[in-house]
């Protein structure tokens, strides 16, 4: 058995920086610490907690990012006693200074070759943290499938994000937009927050009067593409403006009809900057002529016409579109399905008529002659930098309770939300959500539980649970004066579709145990007695034990 390094829990926060520096705590004699779980390896433990770790294995500076402001990120590695196996965790550990809305957060980082490097933010409720401090304890690394791990993390202060993993400490500036920019002003950007501008000899025209137009390419350093137009006009009467790819040899100007007014102008200077759009072209025109910058002989043409007076359309069947935006044909994007039993395939398009929008649908397959059998289209917010996935709702209109095929949603690519989808089979239920860095289909599936998938549990003790999707954890604990403890613990159980659960616990005797979080005016409020599970975010709820003198409660992360 490995040999421990004793380290005390109030050290921990300082004792990284000299390790990271080569230097070893001391070793000394200290009783065995019991795993916060039971069964390794432990998810979201407080690395604050450990009182030993292995030899060779004490805490370790993996690399740290500082932005302007101050705030700071650090990653950290180590090799806790009570794991025997000698598995490497991390964490990360947040400060933030003057930020109003600052996280850290611990994402997953794959790279499958060719440049194609697959970032994922962790969902588990000790993942991140919105206050100074650090975040839970998770796999370093692993090639086990299905198994989360975190070896890279992110803060941010709203003005600039930074990232680490083991090898770079990247900062970059946040930008105009909160997350992918779909609109801008491009004027209005500073000059540090872009890339690259382009504005290639290619892309610009001009007309016998003077007046010209500039197609201009950019991309900000927090990954944005944008698009716009730069026009310059001899007089009254002129006008610029952009043009997107209509396929089959057809520009439409379809942002003067679709879209927030801005790509079109009457007056030299810029136009809005978009992106998430097709490929563009710049037009200008006055009473010497008309010149675009790309397929001089094409002439602009009017969109397919819409079946819907307003944009996006709402119940729409999408055996009855005739025309594809070119490279948005309908494709196959998630498969949610359970072994031989109910599947749903959620289907992705863009009409021609709506080049603004994504369009889902699904197809159900559901077997027959059991109770409890649906399918549904759902959505969740996933949308700013570092935020977390919000619980999937349910998309009215959606809910298939036989083989068939919904009729279309739209979501706006840009505006926050994801399609995901719920298939039943009245045994067994499979849940898949499509994120935008997706490369393969994925799917989860989970046993029915004691209330209807997808639907928060109340009043369910931990013990009934008999599988976890992810590992029961001791998450924090706090002791009374006589040293009574209460431990706070959570997961998801496998009925659990998206929701994490906490709990509070003791063994103590002679003692009142039970568990709070946040209400919505910001008080904190008891929501669940002892042994009790509460949905939970995970952020600011503790658990308190009194013994009727003094009362105590786990310190939250908020």
């Amino acid at each position: 058995m490995p040999v421990a390094v004793a380290v005390t829990a109030s050290a921990l926060m300082t004792a990284p920086t000299a390790t990271a520096a080569g230097a070893s705590p001391p070793a000394k004699a200290a009783a065995a610490q019991a795993a916060p779980c039971p069964a390794l390896p432990c998810e979201g433990s407080d690395p604050g907690s450990v009182t030993a770790w292995q030899t060779g294995g004490a805490p370790k500076l993996v690399k740290e990012a500082v932005l302007a402001s101050g705030s700071r990120l650090r990653l950290y590695t180590g090799k806790p006693a009570w794991d025997t196996v000698g598995t490497v965790y991390s964490w990360a550990e947040v400060t933030l200074t003057g930020a109003t809305k600052g996280r850290g957060w611990l994402r997953t980082e794959e790279n499958l070759g060719d440049g194609i490097d697959i970032r994922t933010s962790l969902e588990h409720p000790r993942s991140y943290r919105d206050t100074t401090g650090t975040t839970g304890m998770f796999l370093y690394d692993t090639i086990r499938s299905g198994v989360v791990y975190a070896n890279g993390a992110c803060i941010t202060d709203g003005k600039e994000t930074g990232c680490v993993n083991a090898t770079v400490a990247t900062v970059v500036p946040n930008g105009p937009c909160a997350g992918w920019c779909s609109e801008a002003d491009p004027t209005a950007i500073a000059a540090s927050d872009w890339s690259y501008v382009d504005r290639s000899d290619l892309d610009r025209v001009a007309l016998p009067s003077g007046a010209s137009v500039q197609k201009v390419d950019g991309r900000l350093k927090q990954g944005s593409y944008l698009g716009w137009a730069e026009g310059q006009l001899a007089g009254s009467g002129g006008r610029f403006w952009l043009e997107a790819w209509q396929g089959a040899g057809r520009w439409g100007e379809v942002y003067t009809e679709f879209t927030p007014a801005g790509a079109s102008r009457t007056t030299s200077g810029s136009t809005r900057a978009y992106s998430w759009l097709p490929e563009l072209r710049a037009c200008v025109s006055d009473s010497s002529g008309t010149a675009c910058t790309r397929d001089p002989e094409a002439t602009t043409t009017a969109p397919t016409q819409a079946p819907c007076a307003t944009l996006p359309c709402a119940g729409v069947d999408s055996s009855t579109v005739t025309e594809w935006m070119p490279n948005y044909e309908p494709r196959l994007v998630e498969d949610a399905n359970v072994y031989q039993g109910g599947r749903l395939k959620i289907w992705e398009g863009r009409p021609a008529w709506d080049p603004h929008h994504m369009y889902y649908w699904g197809e159900a397959e559901l077997p027959t002659g059991r109770t409890g059998v649906f399918a549904t289209l759902m959505t969740h917010t996933n949308a700013t930098i570092g935020s977390r996935p919000e619980r999937p709702v349910p998309v009215p209109g959606t809910r298939l309770t036989a083989t068939g095929r919904t009729k279309m949603i739209a979501l706006d690519p840009l505006g926050g939300k994801e399609i995901a989808g719920l298939v039943v089979d009245g045994r067994t239920w499979a849940f898949a959500t499509h994120q935008g860095n997706n490369l393969y289909m994925t799917d989860k599936e989970g046993t029915m539980g004691p209330c209807a998938p997808g639907e928060i549990c109340e009043g369910v003790a931990p013990s009934t649970v008999t599988q976890w999707a992810s590992v029961a954890t001791d998450w924090s604990t706090a002791a009374l004066p006589g040293g009574q403890k209460v431990t706070l613990s959570g997961s998801r159980p496998s009925w659990s579709v998206s929701d994490y659960y906490a709990w509070a616990h003791t063994t103590a005797t002679g003692t009142t145990v039970w568990l709070e979080d946040k209400a919505p005016g910001g008080t904190y409020t008891k929501v669940a007695a002892e042994k009790i599970m509460k949905a939970t975010s995970g952020q600011s709820v503790r658990a308190c034990i009194s013994d009727g003198t003094s009362t105590v409660c786990t310190k939250p992360l908020l």
